[in-house]
């Protein structure tokens, strides 16, 4: 079988990063596509403007409220699988994660969130493979995309036993002519969270109407956003631990290489 992976990354400059991946089966993007369009231009929103969770106020309350309804329907159905990892960046240990380089550090814990997505797709067939996109953003390095995508082939290539399993990495736009519609979704999503676990909900000054929208969401979900969830649920939430990935890191790598 083939998928799609649409990914997005929230509180980038916060104590806690939030990444997101929504899992979609290839044969299912362009349907759910064309029914996401239909119902944002129910609601009055135009296809090309861009959902987001800085936008979530008084005025788009119940239009988002909506969108994320239709969302937790299809999770249900199980035509949606999504995943999220919340990483402390205050810890020394995220910069050393990345051999003191931040992009680095947040493409490594990107490539966490993607190999563990991968491998919980359990892909058997002759063909099958993975397109992931990742909301379009600059980075230092130019070459991190194809990185990104070989480091994950020789992984799985090693581990699951399987060739070339991801076809591409590509940056979309989330709004404009061409939009990921589903960017946006995932932006609302991890953008919950990551109000909940920068404990902003918490602020004097907070957003009632996000507040209010975080309420819905954990309804929907039956569960708390400040929680972590059980790594084979469909709405994963799990805390990545930098201290961990270094130790085991330390622990496979050859002493004359350290």
């Amino acid at each position: 079988m083939k998928y799609t992976i649409v990914c997005d990354e929230s509180s980038t400059n916060k104590k806690h990063l939030i990444i997101g991946a929504l899992i979609i089966s290839r044969n299912n993007h362009l349907l759910l596509v064309e029914e996401l369009k239909a119902l944002k231009e129910s609601l009055q929103l135009k296809w090309q403007g861009e959902v987001k969770w800085a936008k979530v106020s008084k005025t788009y309350l119940e239009k988002y409220k909506k969108l994320v309804a239709w969302f937790f329907e299809h999770l249900k159905a199980n035509h949606f699988q999504f995943r999220a990892h919340v990483i402390d960046t205050y810890k020394k240990e995220y910069r050393k994660y990345g051999d003191g380089d931040k992009e680095h550090s947040f493409y490594k814990v990107f490539f966490h969130l993607l190999f563990q997505s991968v491998k919980r797709l359990a892909i058997e067939e002759d063909g099958s493979n993975v397109l992931i996109l990742l909301d379009d953003k600059k980075n230092r390095y130019p070459f991190r995309l194809d990185v990104l995508k070989k480091t994950l082939n020789a992984s799985i290539s090693r581990e699951l036993k399987l060739k070339n399993v991801i076809a591409t990495v590509e940056p979309r736009h989330s709004s404009g002519e061409h939009p990921e519609g589903f960017i946006q979704i995932v932006d609302v999503l991890i953008g919950a969270i990551g109000y909940v676990r920068n404990n902003f909900a918490l602020e004097a000054n907070a957003s009632e109407a996000k507040k209010e929208m975080i309420h819905y969401i954990e309804k929907l979900l039956g569960a708390g956003l400040q929680y972590d969830t059980r790594a084979g649920a469909p709405f994963n939430i799990w805390t990545f631990d930098v201290e961990v990935a270094l130790t085991k890191r330390k622990a496979s790598t050859p002493r004359g290489n350290k």
